[in-house]
């Protein structure tokens, strides 16, 4: 069904310009000009005169017209604006979701650094594949994190948060610690915990006091961390998942904007408004 986008901005436009009851006006209202204008405009688009229409219009109601259709236009102007933008952003949402998808990938294969420690690991070895886990997810989070700020371009976007909220969840859940052979409280007794801007920080000296009271629950507590770290990465990542839903909407919406954006212009460009009044733009 094809919707007369024109004629329901006249009908709106109509409602919202009424001041006061057409009995307030003696019944000569917005209405009754909105009839007019109708009829002005099936009179210029067949060449023949209506009743209360051209003849009406030229009586006196000339200048209102050009008025409204002077609103009209700077109204689709406004709403093609917005629209543009609107295309813009998602085109933009669907590339930084790409990225970002692509960076959750990465950071599971990271993780792997912490997954293969084991009881026979020296300290520093230990305490290097922590620390460039740290600076690793860091960085990740610092790329993506400008995005998710308030009226930021992802924020409020349930994919990308569920992203980052996973995988923060993981490192500090105490469930990779507890009765798991790790630590009670997991990575939070060995010195790591986020800063309130949600960034990682390692504090050494309890690492190193975590190391030499319990090294096996140590390695075990970082290897327990790494994989479900690497497992819900790789479920964040997987064809299907919310995160690659999303980016496919929005890929399929910008595409479907361009493949229609010369319609939508003839709709509401400059003098769309004249042209289906039947008048040449001026």
């Amino acid at each position: 069904m094809k919707i007369d986008l024109a004629a329901f901005r006249l009908n709106a436009l109509s409602t919202l310009t009424t001041r006061g009851s057409s009995a307030e006006r003696g019944g000569s209202g917005t209405t009754d000009f909105l009839s007019a204008l109708m009829n002005a405009k099936s009179a210029l688009a067949g060449g023949t005169s209506a009743s209360g229409g051209v003849t009406s219009l030229a009586g006196g109601q000339a200048t209102q017209l050009d008025s409204i259709m002077a609103e009209l236009e700077a109204s689709n102007t406004a709403f093609l604006q917005r629209y543009n933008a609107r295309v813009k952003n998602i085109g933009a949402e669907a590339d930084v979701l790409t990225q970002l998808r692509t960076r959750v990938a990465e950071l599971g294969t990271a993780s792997q650094g912490l997954e293969s420690l084991s009881a026979a690991s020296i300290n520093n070895d230990i305490k290097s594949a922590l620390q460039s886990f740290i600076t690793r997810y860091n960085a990740w989070d610092s790329e993506f994190d400008p995005y998710f700020e308030d009226g930021a371009l992802l924020d409020d976007n349930t994919a990308g948060e569920v992203a980052r909220f996973s995988l923060k969840r993981e490192i500090g859940s105490i469930f990779h610690g507890a009765g798991n052979g790790g630590f009670a409280k997991g990575l939070t007794d060995m010195g790591v915990s986020f800063t309130p801007d949600g960034q990682l920080q390692l504090d050494e000296t309890a690492f190193d006091a975590a190391i030499s009271a319990n090294r096996t629950s140590a390695v075990q507590t970082l290897t327990n961390v790494a994989k479900a770290f690497g497992d819900a990465a790789e479920m964040l990542a997987s064809d299907g998942h919310l995160l690659d839903r999303r980016i496919d909407n929005a890929e399929r919406a910008a595409s479907w904007a361009d493949a229609n954006q010369r319609k939508l212009e003839a709709e509401f460009g400059p003098g769309a408004v004249y042209t289906r009044m039947g008048k040449s733009w001026t």
